[in-house]
Formats: structure tokens, C-alpha cells, sequence
């Protein structure tokens, strides 16, 4: 474990799957949900049949992708900031056939805490892969008899829903967003019942996590095209995952490449590819 902290944060970080821990965020309870703040690669979501397509051959990537168990090494390490990385084995290309170098950096920033992400080609053909963040905010209102445990206020220009239906994969049918009077989404057992809102096509550039008197709590900002809110479904959860995705899982029926999943990214050999997001807790 390795903690970076200054006057306002303390966060920790284990070398399983690079993820932090932090008395603001989600910390895992098999009641509600056993994870932490996983890294999503190579895939984001999942794949329609459980398979993809590599060069004609079929490839099956478990959902989400293969890092949250994997055991990351140290790079580098200040008293604000710390940086993770991994590379990938031979037992990974069975699973995943490219090679590739993956780093994370954890910094503090006042009562900020910014994420990097790296992904490097370091074989000779083109790198197609997708990232995710999946940090968890808990509520600070919620209790067993609630019916509201806070609010979400999104910023940018939310239109219009996805949603993930049979086998966690795209529905073809867009719906509206679920929004209060005053255009907040409502954090209840409802608004999950189809599991998460999913935003594509770069609608939200932040959203704010808020309380039951709608003061903030926490705000998460990322470059990502792709985001999700996501709380288990049918269950009323003391936490929300604010997720910012470069991809997204397969829509339904889906049968091309790889490389035609939907926001995939693609690095050239020997270069790297930059992403990441914020959480600012107030």
C-alpha cells in the first residue's frame, strides 16, 4: 500500500489493481457491492456473446477487462503523488492478443485528486482498446428509510439516454433523462431499476454529486465521450459510481472487430495514448 496525502486529502493506494482508497469514496461491502474503484481495460462493458473479433479470430475478454487483479509496481512516488505501472504478460496476450504498458498516477491537488492514465504500443501492430474509471462517492444522507439520497447535477448537455439490456449490451432505443423540477437526477432505487445512465457522444464534461439539501459533495470532471451513473440494481445503495468511459459495451447482435467497438481508441506502435478525470470533494 502506498498513501500520498497533503493538508486537505489522504488517499491510499494498493498494488491490486492499482486502486485507491479514500474515506470519500467507495470502499466495498458484498451487501451492496464487494469492489473498490476498479480500472477498466482493455474493454469497457461487455461484449455481445462474450466475444470480440481480432483479425477474423474470436477473442473472450471478461467484462470490464482483466486489471482489477492484477498486481501493479511502483514507477515513482512523492509525498502528493504516485505513479503505478504494468505491463503486460504473456498470459495477458492469450486473453487480450496486443502488447501494451499501462500506468496510473494518483495526485492530490488541494481537495482534488487528479487520475492519469497511459497506455503505450509497445508491439508492432496497432493497439485497439477501451478505458474506464469507476470511482464511487459515497452518500452522506443515505439511510435504510430514504427514498432520496441525493442528487446528481450534470454539466455539459445531456440529451438523451442509452441503456443496457440483454447481456449488458446496447439497446437500439434511446430514452429521455430522468430529471427533478429543476433539472437534478434524483439518486433512488428507481432511477437504477435499468441499472445505469449511460451518456455517449461527449454530453457530460462533470457532474456533481449533491446531498439531500443539494450542497455538494463531490465532483467528478473528465474529457471522457462516454459516461455512466451506476448503482446496483433493485437495491437502495449508500453510494453512486460516477464513471468516465473512453468506450462503451457492444450494442446488441453486434458481430464486427474489435476495432468497430463503439468509442474504441487505437494507439500506433511505440506511442501512448493520455486520458483520465478528477474527483473534487467539497
Amino acid at each position: 500500500m502506498q498513501t500520498i496525502q497533503n493538508e486537505e486529502l489522504r488517499v491510499v493506494v494498493s498494488p491490486v489493481g492499482a486502486q485507491m482508497q479514500s474515506e470519500y469514496l467507495w470502499q466495498g461491502d458484498e451487501r451492496y457491492w464487494k469492489e473498490r474503484n476498479p480500472i477498466l481495460f482493455p474493454i469497457v462493458g461487455g461484449m455481445w456473446n462474450g466475444v470480440t473479433r481480432v483479425d477474423g479470430k474470436e477473442v473472450r475478454i471478461p467484462k470490464h477487462g482483466i486489471m482489477r487483479q492484477k498486481t501493479w509496481t511502483v514507477k515513482e512516488q512523492s509525498d502528493t503523488a504516485v505513479t503505478y505501472e504494468y505491463n503486460g504478460t504473456v498470459g495477458d496476450f492469450e486473453i487480450f492478443p496486443f502488447a501494451f504498458h499501462l500506468e496510473v498516477t494518483y495526485r492530490l491537488e488541494g481537495r482534488k485528486l487528479v487520475v492519469e492514465f497511459k497506455v503505450k504500443n509497445t508491439g508492432g501492430a496497432d493497439l485497439w482498446f477501451q478505458m474506464g474509471g469507476h470511482p464511487g462517492i459515497n452518500l452522506p444522507d443515505w439511510k435504510e428509510e430514504n427514498a432520496v439520497d441525493g442528487y446528481l447535477r450534470l454539466e455539459g448537455t445531456p440529451k438523451s439516454l442509452l441503456r443496457a439490456g440483454d447481456q449488458g449490451c446496447l439497446e437500439p432505443e434511446r430514452v429521455p433523462v430522468p430529471l427533478t423540477e429543476d433539472g437534478l437526477v434524483p439518486l433512488t432505487v428507481e432511477t437504477f431499476a435499468n441499472e445505469a445512465l449511460i451518456f455517449d457522444d461527449h454530453q457530460i464534461s462533470a457532474a456533481t454529486v449533491l446531498d439531500l439539501n443539494r450542497q455538494p459533495v463531490a465532483r467528478v470532471e473528465s474529457t471522457a465521450p462516454v459516461w455512466l451513473f451506476w448503482s446496483p440494481t433493485g437495491v437502495h445503495s449508500p453510494f453512486v459510481c460516477a464513471e468516465p468511459w473512453y468506450g462503451l459495451c457492444d450494442h446488441q447482435h453486434f458481430e464486427g472487430d474489435i476495432s468497430e467497438r463503439p468509442f474504441i481508441n487505437c494507439v500506433r506502435a511505440g506511442e501512448t495514448w493520455n486520458g483520465g478525470y478528477s474527483v473534487e470533494v467539497f
